[in-house]
């Protein structure tokens, strides 16, 4: 009356941990990416921060530059760079694209007045949301939320729609 497992039971039996642990690999991979997202547009408002805060504290004007790896001294040397260089990611590599209707220089006032806004939207290849973040004048007050309209399209403030507060 010992009676095994058969040849089916065993095969049914790895092909359904299989799905569970691809299940699994797949989700934590959107987490991944979700964190990613997340980390960088907290990056984007540090950055901001910084600048303007630079500017006042140094009395003096200066600017930043927003490229796809963060924010950067600007390449022209019209205005001194401000001390806040901030990268979008701890590491180097990311799949996170960035998009903005910023200037080249995003430019601070020596009492820490922004004198540049627009929005930043960034995506990832692994997500449908692209979160958004609207830098208002001249405080560099900033709001964020998901982007609601195709990148395509003329960026504008009115397509960062807040999210619903869970």
């Amino acid at each position: 009356m010992n009676r095994g497992f058969t040849l089916v039971e065993l095969l049914v039996t790895i092909a359904v941990l299989g799905l569970l642990a691809g299940t699994a690999v797949a989700g934590s991979g959107r987490d991944q990416a979700h964190l990613e997202l997340e980390v960088a547009l907290r990056r984007l408002r540090i950055g901001l921060d910084r600048g303007r805060l630079a500017a006042e504290r140094q009395q003096q004007p200066c600017g930043l530059q927003l490229s796809a790896r963060g924010w950067q001294a600007p390449a022209d040397a019209a205005l001194p760079a401000c001390p806040a260089v901030t990268p979008l990611a701890e590491t180097g590599a990311s799949a996170i694209s960035l998009h903005s209707n910023l200037p080249p220089l995003v430019r601070f006032t020596a009492n820490g007045l922004l004198l540049d806004g627009g929005v930043v939207v960034l995506a990832h290849p692994r997500l449908p949301q692209r979160p958004c973040l609207v830098i208002g004048l001249p405080l560099g007050i900033t709001r964020s939320g998901t982007y609601q309209a195709p990148l395509e399209e003329r960026l504008s403030a009115t397509h960062c729609r807040p999210d619903d507060a869970a």
